[in-house]
């Protein structure tokens, strides 16, 4: 058995031609990138990332992340010893977990002094999230991996996007349910080492049966792996420890991700289809009879022409659906461009407008030189784009603008003070602010205009561009994107907008019709 599973996992992997071969490669690639399933595939990422300088940290910098932790009023009453043994250990651990996060951040070493508080934040919600991605998002992603490799078992040519077909019709959830239960299991029992080896190869089959139907349950497929697996746990073992070989070339550059990983992953699939025909495990749950033809390497020798072999799949290509968009609501690439500059010039309005009621003077307050401000062109068709299928209950609407907006203009602020070295904007002494770069009131005003561009704003402005006509609508557009770049390019070259009203506080405005 083991010895047919290596030579048609070989096979499947160099007999279907020099394309199917590296998109198999590029699938590998892109998991082993995220770190889904292959951590060590991402070896040649890291080399990239070293060879650029990425992830390489300035010991300053991790001194100074450690310094700012330990020296925390909450750890005042510490002893020395616990300071010095666990602390520093741990904020030192803190500071490199996530090399990407800081070296971008002190990328900017002004910013990086100012705002020391908030960097330490951000790596420390970054490892919190991450992980969280990684075991319940990013883990059960490999369903698809396993899931185009098992299409390119079957065919020549596979779609890259098959990689989500086991996430659409409303599956997703019982996919992710599913995987996190396995994951969760498997992992619980690697603490008692020898009950982990033995669950790792009894539910080996799982991520496999998933791929093929997402509808099953994690009870489920725990029993049909274990069905499967039954006399033959110590052979998957072997199949593995066979590949000894292909572990030690894969410590050269590139063989992992060209040659080990490939072959492996071919042969646990190889392995599953084997086990899959066992006459004495319930079948009901294997849905896809494509899956119980011979692979399409075998069928080409037996003298099949390759167009004629196209197997069909019960699995449709993943889709988005659900959405409650109205047919007057679906809006063009064009469209969308016009509503951008239209929320921007808005926004710009809006801005200028506080200053001359309460300064009584013209200032200039965008990041450019035009009369635009990015943030609410990208907010306003951010908005239409992603809330308007929620057009019916106004509550969500309202509070889901407020937190895509909050995001919005919480990374536009950090990016600005990155890159620019100045605020344009600070809601220090605002009620509900967070670090001063988002507020309550702000974000009431944004959900305000939300709801103005969806139910207004948006229906008005796509009638009058029908009747403009698409050739004079395209002329606009090219118009508004030259002037646009022309802008851009100037402030690469002559410095961003930094005069008068960059940083002032807006709290006299906001805080008398808004708080």
């Amino acid at each position: 058995m083991i010895r047919e599973i290596r030579k048609q996992a070989r096979r499947n992997v160099f007999k279907r031609g020099v394309l199917p071969y590296l998109l198999v490669v590029l699938v590998i690639f892109i998991f082993s990138f995220v770190d889904i399933f292959y951590s060590s595939g991402a070896d040649e990422v890291n080399i990239i990332d070293e060879k650029l300088g990425v992830g390489i940290l300035d010991s300053k910098d991790i001194d100074a992340v450690q310094e700012y932790i330990v020296s925390r009023p909450i750890f005042d009453g510490a002893s020395k010893q616990f300071k010095n043994e666990f602390l520093s250990p741990v904020a030192r651990g803190i500071a490199t977990s996530h090399p990407v996060v800081l070296k971008a951040l002190s990328a900017n070493q002004s910013y990086l002094e100012r705002n020391m508080g908030e960097v330490v934040g951000f790596i420390i919600l970054s490892i919190i999230i991450l992980g969280l991605i990684k075991f319940i998002v990013f883990r059960p992603f490999v369903v698809g991996e396993y899931r185009y490799i098992m299409e390119a078992r079957m065919g020549r040519h596979v779609k890259i996007r098959r990689i989500f077909a086991p996430f659409g019709n409303k599956k997703m959830f019982r996919v992710f349910k599913t995987m996190t239960c396995y994951n969760l299991i498997v992992g619980l029992w690697w603490f008692t080492i020898i009950g982990g080896i033995i669950k790792n190869y009894q539910y080996y089959f799982v991520p496999h049966i998933v791929a093929e139907n997402p509808s099953v349950t994690w009870k489920e497929a725990r029993d049909l792996s274990s069905a499967m697996t039954k006399g033959y746990k110590f052979k998957l073992f072997k199949l593995q420890l066979s590949y000894i070989y292909l572990i030690i070339l894969g410590l050269l550059p590139f063989v992992e991700l060209f040659l080990t990983i490939p072959i492996r992953i071919n042969a646990s699939v190889e392995a599953y289809f084997r086990l899959r025909k066992r006459p004495d495990i319930d079948k009901s749950l294997f849905i896809e009879r494509a899956f119980d033809e011979e692979p399409y390497v075998n069928r080409i020798k037996e003298g099949e022409k390759p167009e004629d072999i196209n197997p069909e799949y019960l699995m449709d290509d993943f889709r988005i659906k659900g959405s409650s968009f109205d047919e007057n609501d679906k809006y063009s690439i064009p469209e969308f461009i016009v509503l951008f500059f239209l929320f921007s010039f808005v926004g710009w309005l809006w801005e200028v407008g506080i200053h001359i009621y309460e300064d009584h003077a013209f200032v200039n307050r965008g990041t450019m030189y035009g009369p635009w401000l990015p943030i609410y062109g990208a907010g306003g068709a951010f908005i239409i784009v992603f809330l308007s299928r929620f057009k019916k209950s106004k509550p969500k609407l309202f509070i889901l603008t407020m937190v895509l907006c909050g995001i919005l203009e919480y990374l536009t602020s950090f990016y600005l003070e990155f890159f620019n070295n100045a605020r344009y904007w600070d809601y220090d002494d605002m009620f509900g602010n967070l670090n001063g770069r988002v507020c309550v009131a702000g974000l009431i005003a944004f959900a305000v205009g939300g709801f103005f561009g969806i139910y207004i704003l948006g229906p008005l402005i796509k009638n009058w561009l029908e009747k403009l006509g698409r050739k004079k609508t395209k002329i606009l557009c090219i118009v508004l994107v030259t002037l646009f770049v022309i802008d851009f390019i100037c402030c690469r070259i002559f410095g961003a907008n930094a005069g008068a009203g960059v940083g002032e506080k807006l709290s006299l405005f906001l805080n008398s019709y808004f708080v």
